[in-house]
């Protein structure tokens, strides 16, 4: 039973708060992050967005659900991709599979209307998909982003979970063909020099970082009355 209670723990924490929990001080986080995007960048094209992290466990995952579930609140047509193909966790959040989703896109011809799963009005997601043996060569393919190119017309907005980037070169690759990236950095947490370095083969990428989330902020860190577990900071 005990490992049981775990394991729900565990699935539990990705679920999106925003949707669950809408008048919580987090939910509140997330619009303001997704306010701060849309009236930071409204006039730059902005619409396929990637989030990393320097490490694991920073809540890349956790930012990547909740930041596409509150766009998706506004009436925007949103996807949610999970493109961290080594150890994908977006399915998680909403009960799903990842057995047939991105990769099996492009390696057996999946068809779209199977690997998208609408979890909410306006919320489609895809899932990783079956693993494969050499992802980043999967990520580099010119397949992937004539993938990206389809669904960037049929979407408003298009959010991509990727792995860390001090794990696999994966994010990097990642960042050279989405219109933004964003940072997930875990206060007192992340290493200074570790981020510093992320962000600058980020930028040797081509990455376009429109700004940072840091994350696990605790209340006595900042100076507001309330418990303000996400914060966007335009670069």
């Amino acid at each position: 039973m005990n490992r049981l209670n775990k394991l729900n723990k565990r699935l539990d924490s990705y679920i999106a708060i925003s949707s669950k929990e809408p008048n919580s001080v987090i939910s509140e986080q997330y619009r303001k992050l997704r306010t701060n995007i849309e009236l930071s960048h409204f006039d730059k094209g902005i619409k396929v967005i990637s989030l990393t992290s320097t490490m694991m466990m920073e809540g890349k995952t956790v930012t990547s659900i909740n930041l596409a579930t509150v766009f998706s609140q506004t009436g925007k047509k949103t996807l949610l991709i999970d493109m961290d193909l080594r150890k994908p966790k977006i399915h998680r959040g909403f009960h799903l599979s990842h057995k047939e989703g991105l990769s099996n896109i492009i390696t057996e011809n999946l068809d779209l209307s199977i690997a998208i799963h609408q979890v909410a009005p306006h919320l489609d997601v895809i899932t990783a998909g079956n693993k494969l043996p050499f992802p980043a060569e999967f990520l580099m393919s010119q397949q992937l982003k004539d993938l990206i190119a389809l669904l960037r017309d049929r979407y408003d907005v298009i959010i991509i979970d990727t792995p860390p980037m001090t794990a696999v070169a994966d994010a990097a690759i990642i960042s050279s063909f989405v219109d933004a990236t964003i940072l997930v950095i875990a206060s007192r947490e992340t290493n200074i020099d570790a981020c510093e370095r992320v962000i600058k083969e980020l930028q040797s990428n081509g990455a376009n970082i429109i700004g940072s989330v840091l994350t696990r902020i605790r209340k006595r860190d900042t100076n507001y009355s309330n418990y303000y577990y996400y914060r966007y900071a335009e670069k």
